[in-house]
C-alpha cells in the first residue's frame, strides 16, 4: 500500500530535518576538534618558547653557582690576611681559632647549658612566689590611693603590684646572665691576654716586609736608584761628599717604605675587586633566576589557559552537536506535528462532506 502524498511529504520532512540536525552536529564536533588542534598546537610553541628561553639564561644563571663565585670570593679573604700581616696582626686569625675552640669546647657549652637551667629554676620559682603573692592580705587588699575606690581601682592597684614584683625580681635573672657571662669570659682571657699571638703577628709582619726587600721589584728599583744617585754624584764631583752619602743610605729604607704602603693599597684594592666580582657574578645568576622563572609562570599561565580554551572548544562543540541533534528532531518532531494536524483536518472536511446539509448545520 503505498503512502499519500501527504504522508510521504511529512516523513520527508521530518527525515531532512533529522539528517540536516546530524549534518549540523559533525559539522560542529569538526569545528571544535580543529580549534582544539590549534590550541594543541599553541602549547607546544609555548613549551618551544620557554625551553628556548632557559637554554638561553642557562649560562648566565650559573654564573651565580657558589663554585663558580668561590675563587673570587676567596681572594677578598686572602688579600685581608696579607694586609694583617704587614701591620702585625697576623697572629690574630690564630688568636680567633683558638677563640672559636673555647666556644665549641665543653666547658664553654656546660657554662650556657648551667646558666639556662639556673634561669628556668629562678623561672619556675619566681612563679610560685607570685602565685602566694596573690593569695597574700597585701594582694587582696591592695591599699589604693587617696580618692580611689570600687572594683576598677582594685583591679589597677593589684596590676601594679603585679608589675612592680616582676621588675623587683628580674633583676635575679639579669644577675644569673651576668654571672654565667663572667664565667664564660673567664675561660677566654688566657687566649685573649696570651702574647704569644702578638709574637707571631710580629714575626709574620718581619717575614713580610723581608719578602718585598728581597723581592725582584725592590732589588731592581733600589741598584737603579743608587746607580743614579752615584752618577749624579761622580757628574758634580760629590761622590764622596757626607750629602751623598747620606742620601744613598736613607733611599732603600725609603724605597721599602714607598713599596710597603704600594703593596698594601693593591692587596686593599685585591679585596674589593674580589669581593665586587663575587657579588656580581651572584646579581646575574639571581637576576637570571629571576627571569628563568618569570618565564616559567609567564608560559605556564599561557598553557594553562590554552588548556581552559581547550576545554571550552570540546565542550562547546559538544553541546553545540547536542543541539544541532535536538533542532533536528524537533524539526521531525514538527513535521510530525503538522502532518498530524493536516491529516486531521483532512478527514474532517471528508467526514463533513458526507453529511446532509441539514445534519452538518444543525447546531444553528
Amino acid at each position: 500500500m503505498g503512502l499519500d502524498p501527504l504522508t510521504g511529504t511529512a516523513l520527508a520532512l521530518g527525515g531532512a530535518s533529522v539528517f540536516a540536525g546530524r549534518r549540523s552536529a559533525k559539522a560542529a564536533q569538526a569545528a571544535a576538534k580543529a580549534q582544539q588542534k590549534g590550541i594543541d598546537q599553541g602549547i607546544e610553541e609555548q613549551r618551544r618558547q620557554f625551553d628556548f628561553v632557559q637554554k638561553i639564561l642557562a649560562p648566565y644563571v650559573s654564573a651565580g653557582r657558589p663554585d663558580l663565585t668561590q675563587p673570587y670570593i676567596a681572594a677578598g679573604p686572602g688579600a685581608i690576611q696579607q694586609m694583617q700581616r704587614l701591620v702585625g696582626l697576623g697572629g690574630e686569625q690564630a688568636r680567633q681559632q683558638a677563640l672559636f675552640n673555647v666556644y665549641q669546647g665543653t666547658d664553654y657549652r656546660q657554662l650556657s647549658d648551667i646558666t639556662e637551667q639556673n634561669i628556668d629554676e629562678y623561672e619556675r620559682n619566681r612563679k610560685q612566689e607570685l602565685e602566694l603573692f596573690k593569695k597574700s592580705a597585701a594582694y587582696k587588699k591592695p591599699t589604693l590611693a587617696e580618692g580611689q575606690k570600687g572594683k576598677t581601682a582594685i583591679k589597677q592597684a593589684r596590676e601594679d603590684l603585679i608589675s612592680n614584683f616582676q621588675l623587683a625580681t628580674d633583676k635575679g635573672i639579669r644577675d644569673i646572665e651576668t654571672q654565667g657571662y663572667n664565667q664564660q669570659q673567664a675561660l677566654l682571657k688566657p687566649v685573649l691576654e696570651d702574647k704569644q699571638y702578638e709574637q707571631m703577628g710580629m714575626e709574620q709582619q718581619r717575614q713580610a716586609i723581608q719578602q718585598i726587600e728581597q723581592g725582584p721589584l725592590f732589588q731592581e728599583l733600589a741598584r737603579q736608584g743608587e746607580a743614579g744617585l752615584l752618577a749624579t754624584a761622580s757628574a758634580t764631583g760629590r761622590r764622596g761628599a757626607d750629602d751623598t752619602q747620606s742620601a744613598i743610605a736613607r733611599f732603600r729604607p725609603q724605597l721599602l717604605n714607598s713599596l710597603i704602603d704600594q703593596t698594601y693599597a693593591r692587596l686593599g684594592g685585591l679585596t674589593n675587586v674580589g669581593q665586587t666580582a663575587a657579588q656580581s657574578l651572584l646579581n646575574i645568576g639571581q637576576a637570571s633566576a629571576a627571569g628563568t622563572g618569570a618565564a616559567a609562570t609567564s608560559a605556564g599561565n599561557a598553557i594553562a589557559g590554552l588548556y581552559s580554551d581547550r576545554g571550552a572548544a570540546g565542550a562547546a562543540g559538544i553541546i553545540g552537536a547536542a543541539n544541532a541533534q535536538n533542532q533536528g528532531l524537533m524539526g521531525a518532531v514538527g513535521a510530525l506535528g503538522d502532518y498530524a494536524q493536516t491529516f486531521g483536518a483532512q478527514n474532517f472536511l471528508r467526514e463533513m462532506k458526507g453529511m446532509p446539509q441539514k445534519k452538518m448545520f444543525g447546531f444553528f
